[in-house]
This record gives C-alpha cells, sequence and structure tokens, in this order.
C-alpha cells in the first residue's frame, strides 16, 4: 500500500500519547499516525485480519504500521527526550565502516528493486532499507543466544512481544 505524498509524521504529543497508552486505537487514529487515508488504514486492517469491532486497531499492528511508514529517524526526532517510549534497542547508532564500493552499489541498488512484501509501505531512506535487510538476516539460533540481553530482545521484538490491551 502506497500512501499519496505529501504525508506528515505525527506530531510529537499524538506520538507520545500513542506509544504511552498502549492500547487499541480507532482506524482515524492510526490513519493520522501513519500519514495514510481512512481508507487505506481499513484495507490494510482487513487484508491483515486485525480489525476489531468498533474500526479499531490493535496497538501492535499500529506500532508496526507506524515503523513501516516512517523513517525511525524521524520518529526519534519527533520523540525527542520522550525516546524512551521505544526500546532501548531501537535507538539509533551512528557507525563508519569500510565496505568494498561493489557491496555498497549492490544494496543501494537492491533497495530499489527488491520486492518487500512484508513491508506495508517500502523504506524511503536507505539506511531504513538496511535495517530491514539486516533484520531479516538474523538468525534465530542467534538471537536465541542473546534472548538474555533486554535491549535486544525487546528490540528485536517489537512492537510483537508485548500484549495488546
Amino acid at each position: 500500500m502506497m500512501a499519496q505524498l505529501p504525508r506528515t509524521p505525527p506530531n510529537h504529543d499524538m506520538l507520545t500519547r500513542f506509544l504511552r497508552d498502549r492500547r487499541p486505537v480507532s482506524v482515524q487514529e492510526v490513519a493520522e499516525l501513519v500519514g495514510w487515508s481512512r481508507a487505506e488504514v481499513q484495507r490494510q486492517a482487513l487484508a491483515d485480519e486485525v480489525l476489531l469491532r468498533g474500526e479499531m486497531v490493535p496497538w501492535s499492528a499500529a506500532v508496526g504500521w507506524l515503523l513501516d511508514s516512517w523513517p525511525l529517524r524521524v520518529l526519534m526526532e519527533t520523540l525527542g527526550r520522550d525516546v524512551t517510549l521505544l526500546p532501548r534497542g531501537l535507538q539509533l547508532l551512528s557507525v563508519q565502516w569500510e565496505l568494498p564500493a561493489y557491496i555498497v552499489n549492490w544494496l543501494r541498488c537492491q533497495s530499489q528493486l527488491e520486492d518487500l512484501p512484508h513491508r506495508v509501505i517500502r523504506p524511503t531512506e536507505f539506511t531504513d532499507y538496511l535495517w530491514d535487510f539486516l533484520h531479516r538476516m538474523l538468525d534465530t539460533d542467534v538471537a536465541e543466544l542473546l534472548k538474555d540481553d533486554r535491549d535486544f530482545t525487546a528490540a528485536y521484538h517489537f512492537p510483537y512481544g508485548g500484549d495488546d490491551e
């Protein structure tokens, strides 16, 4: 599903309230959070079989769409000091890697060509594509080895590791 541009990220108050409440949200509220139309949210909720009575959407589904809709950097900037509402393991780190140019070129090209059926909205920034790509490469055996690392586990399973109310 691709939303029509221009889309506006949620403001600080809306985003912090949503992340703090951790409750099912209305289709309209999800539309405002993710920058989609109400009809797009309804279609996606039906496709994902998550539409609840009263046109509500489970919190975890809404957070998943939020992460698919906005670069993590944008959400972190919007949250500011309230970034702690997201798992610590999702905090952004700047890294400097030395990679062969052909690998970087391959990844940039792949980011434009790869079919991403698991994403509701394609990543718009290369770093978000890399996050998605690397997350999919995480081996479940390694994730099991890191199960005692709370920051890793919370980020790895976010937003589906908690309970929806």
